[in-house]
């Protein structure tokens, strides 16, 4: 797969750049972040290339978002233009940072109602540059992704299917690019203390890294798991453990809820609660799907039970209305508790107790 510098290189002409040095080096100029009136060269190096990229920004912009950049151009200028290499004229400054980081966060400071979704390279960068006002928007696109409460978790979950079905009509099955990729998001809540998002980033980073082989007639997404630690490998190993053995211990137990004090139904005596007879039919049935993807999504896959299959699947004239709702209460009792124990099965209450709220 192509790299966004790869594509940045092959749509542009290179430049040949003499360096103070005399060295002859290619020069990709990019035209998003070029202005005529523009009074600082930003510069990246391309180190498997050999190459810059460079960007024509203007000092102001940069002072009026950055206290890095503030203090930079605010100190003595003469000796930092001698100092500077220079490009097209003007002084550079060449950042150790990836250029296409320092695209996006660029663009973020430019056009902020038009940046990419590249939060991860801007979140970085908005911190290491100080720019305050970018770093809570980044933080906030986070917790929008990962929320803390079910409700908003749920909310979420239904745009995002109905995002998906747009694209699965176009025939898009790798839906990973309409995602926030979570693998990245538990290295940048570790490493940037972003801790309430943690539990639903490594629960979303399980469900996506289950599906190890995805239908390629089927939506699918994928997840870096290359960017983890060790530690962050025996959280998601653990968690799996934990949340698969709770979620089956809360299903195989419905069956305990019935017969309801409320049924409609009259027992016949001797035998069993007629609901209870029907329920399990219609349990035994969903249990049989319970594999692959409906165990590592379980509090996606109540969520459907409790939604649809209560109202479609359900054999009502063998289930009545009273005992019905019992079990729905009981699923959605399943549910919350399988959310609120997230901090618990990843094993991040011990560790970061206080600082971790809980769900």
């Amino acid at each position: 797969m192509s790299s966004p510098t790869d594509l940045f290189l092959s749509a542009k002409r290179p430049r040949i750049h003499k360096s103070n040095s005399g060295d002859d080096i290619e020069t990709y100029e990019n035209s998003d972040l070029w202005f005529d009136d523009g009074n600082i060269i930003i510069r990246t190096v391309i180190s498997s290339e050999r190459a810059y990229t460079v960007c024509k920004v203007h000092k102001s912009i940069l002072a009026s978002h950055s206290n890095v950049f503030h203090d930079l151009f605010n100190g003595p200028q003469a000796a930092f233009d001698v100092a500077s290499d220079r490009y097209d004229g003007l002084p550079v400054i060449e950042l150790p940072d990836s250029p296409s980081e320092v695209n996006h966060f660029l663009k973020a400071l430019y056009f902020p109602e038009g940046f990419p979704y590249k939060y991860h390279g801007i979140l970085r960068l908005s911190m290491k540059y100080d720019v305050a006002p970018l770093r809570d928007q980044m933080l906030d696109v986070l917790r929008h992704a990962w929320p803390q409460y079910l409700f908003d978790w749920d909310y979420l979950q239904k745009r995002t299917e109905d995002l998906e079905k747009a694209y699965l009509r176009r025939e898009c099955f790798d839906l990973s690019f309409a995602h926030p990729e979570p693998g990245i998001t538990v290295r940048l809540a570790m490493d940037y203390n972003v801790l309430d998002i943690l539990p639903t980033v490594f629960y979303d980073l399980l469900r996506v890294h289950e599906v190890i082989a995805p239908n390629p007639h089927e939506g699918f997404r994928r997840a870096d798991l290359s960017v983890l630690t060790a530690d962050d490998l025996r959280r998601l190993t653990q968690g799996r453990g934990a949340l698969r053995g709770k979620f089956l211990d809360g299903i195989t137990n419905l069956l305990t809820v019935l017969p309801h004090d409320n049924c409609k139904r009259v027992p016949v005596p001797g035998k069993p609660s007629p609901c209870r007879a029907g329920l399990k039919k219609w349990w035994d049935v969903q249990l049989g799907a319970v594999t692959g993807p409906s165990v590592a999504d379980p509090i996606g896959w109540l969520r459907e039970k409790e939604k649809v299959g209560l109202c479609t699947d359900m054999p009502h004239d063998e289930v009545c209305g009273s005992c019905t709702r019992v079990v729905k209460k009981y699923l959605q009792n399943v549910r919350e508790d399988l959310w609120t124990s997230l901090p618990d099965f990843f094993g991040l209450v011990s560790t970061f107790s206080p600082d971790l709220p809980r769900y």
